[in-house]
């Protein structure tokens, strides 16, 4: 009876239950139905859907035994989440950094815990990304039908800014390559073409300038880094989604905010008294300042409006408009290091897999989740997205993809798998 479950074996015990219900609290944190469907905002289904699966993970916690200190990459996190909690006595707003450490961003801390626990093979991760990729299309298609364009720029939801829905868009993109092999079905992998299509339209009507370079960046790595996953006919029908995305939806796009991007000089965004190059130097004068606590998390606003009332200039609270800014003001230098560190490690993993691992879908996962996460990274740096669900999901993922590898069959002592 073990050998049909459809989510590969674990134990004899594992909860199918539990997994299907992660899927679809992982659908419901990435594709928000409540946006577009107003009907659910009151039964707040990402808490709702979450606190059934804590619940049914708690009569079923003794199965799972892989533990969260014992991976180096689980570990880095929980260090991070700590200097978050110690720069919440420091705060320049204690209260508003408290809350949103323990009223908000533990639900990414509970979603990272359980990813670990629950996702523990290869099968399950499929199914995972599967749910992830389609959660994003849905999301950015309903931006599509019910968003407006404000400035020529697409703009949707509550959350999400053009700039960070283009971010959005961007993070889960490559992984929709994962389900064009003709193991699947005809309409799923149609299904992921347009996916790839509809992220790349999206990002391209954000009108976000960072969007755009790290998709340039995605794309030059798609067709240019040699890799099991992309093959030639796969090259070339990004390459001609691409293509036709810009030649069919150029009605729909404003170029003109994109090409700014050779007159950086120029720009007032930029160099401005209150521009971002500013900013930055403020958020860097607010780290070494506070090096060892920072700011306190979320109050890099409330902090350079002091900052910039006490040098007598204009009271403007002001977001950081980078992760590193973000993460090194509000943390100090050593939530700086350990962002830095945890990011530049899963890389390594993703790269590594191939080494370690003679699993052909696990190496096909790691090129297209280091594709992936150069492209989030890249779009971060211009983007206030240090406690993003995203960044968490692609660390618990190198988490994961660590652990299955240091449980499979070394790949020097099998035979190389044949492609």
């Amino acid at each position: 009876m073990e050998k049909n479950l459809p989510l590969g074996n674990t134990h004899k015990k594992d909860s199918i239950l539990l997994v299907y219900l992660f899927y679809v609290w992982t659908f419901v944190l990435i594709a928000r139905p409540q946006d577009f469907m107003d009907g659910l905002k009151p039964i707040r289904p990402a808490l709702s859907v979450g606190l059934i699966v804590v619940i049914l993970y708690v009569f079923n916690y003794a199965f799972y035994k892989n533990r969260l200190i014992d991976n180096q990459q689980c570990r880095l996190y929980l260090y991070l989440l700590a200097t978050m909690i110690i720069s919440i006595p420091f705060a320049s707003y204690r209260r508003g950094a408290f809350e949103f450490v323990f009223t908000k961003y533990i639900v990414i801390v509970i979603y990272f815990f359980l990813f670990y626990k629950i996702i523990d093979n290869t099968k399950k991760l499929q199914g995972l990304l599967w749910i992830a990729c389609v959660g994003t299309s849905m999301y950015l298609l309903s931006a599509l039908y019910l968003g407006e364009m404000n400035s020529g720029r697409l703009q949707f939801g509550e959350m999400l800014d053009p700039n960070d829905l283009a971010f959005f868009a961007l993070s889960f993109l490559p992984f929709n390559i994962l389900f064009l092999s003709k193991n699947n079905p005809w309409w799923n992998r149609l299904l992921f073409l347009v996916n790839i299509a509809v992220g790349i339209l999206v990002i391209l009507m954000t009108g976000s300038r960072g969007g755009f370079i790290a998709l340039g960046i995605v794309l030059i790595l798609l067709l240019f880094l040699k890799q099991r996953t992309v093959k030639i006919s796969y090259k070339i029908i990004v390459a001609v989604i691409a293509s036709m995305t810009v030649i069919y939806g150029g009605a729909t796009i404003d170029f003109s905010r994109i090409k700014t991007i050779s007159q950086i000089g120029e720009d007032y965004n930029v160099w401005d008294e209150t521009g971002r190059l500013e900013v930055w130097k403020k958020g860097l004068e607010m780290m070494l300042n506070d090096p060892l606590t920072g700011v306190g998390v979320t109050c890099f606003s409330e902090a350079i409006g002091q900052k910039r009332k006490e040098q007598g200039l204009q009271e403007l609270w002001q977001a950081p408009h980078s992760s590193l800014v973000q993460i090194g003001a509000e943390t100090g230098i050593f939530g700086l290091i350990l962002f830095l560190l945890i990011s530049y490690k899963a890389l390594k993993i993703f790269g590594n897999v191939k080494n370690r691992s003679n699993d052909v879908k696990m190496i096909k996962i790691g090129e297209m989740a280091r594709i992936s996460f150069v492209g989030h990274f890249v779009a971060s740096l211009f983007l206030s997205q240090a406690y993003s669900l995203y960044w968490a999901f692609f660390i618990v993922l190198s988490a994961a993809m660590m652990r299955f590898s240091m449980e499979a069959v070394p790949i020097a002592a099998t035979v190389k798998p044949t492609v």
